[in-house]
């Protein structure tokens, strides 16, 4: 049953720290649903290093239900594409 769900990331926007020493940030969107018909489930802020470590540990799991979408401009720390 939970093998038809899959979830969407769109990525808004990369934040570089303002204070030395901190981390650089994301900012995403979560969408999820069956087929084409995606929900808005809620925006999340982490820094670079949470965001890769939530993405490495919903990989396994849901392979290709997960979907993420970045268009985050040129020049910017870039994530890997994992559409």
């Amino acid at each position: 049953m939970g093998d038809e769900y899959r979830f969407r990331f769109t990525v808004l926007g990369r934040y570089s720290a303002r204070l030395k020493g901190n981390e650089s940030h994301v900012t995403v969107n979560l969408s999820a649903g069956r087929d084409d018909r995606f929900v808005y489930c809620g925006t999340l802020t982490m820094s670079d290093g949470e965001w890769e470590a939530f993405v490495d540990a919903l990989e396994p799991s849901l392979g290709s239900r997960l979907e993420i979408d970045d268009h985050t401009p040129a020049g910017t720390r870039e994530a890997a594409a994992r559409i």
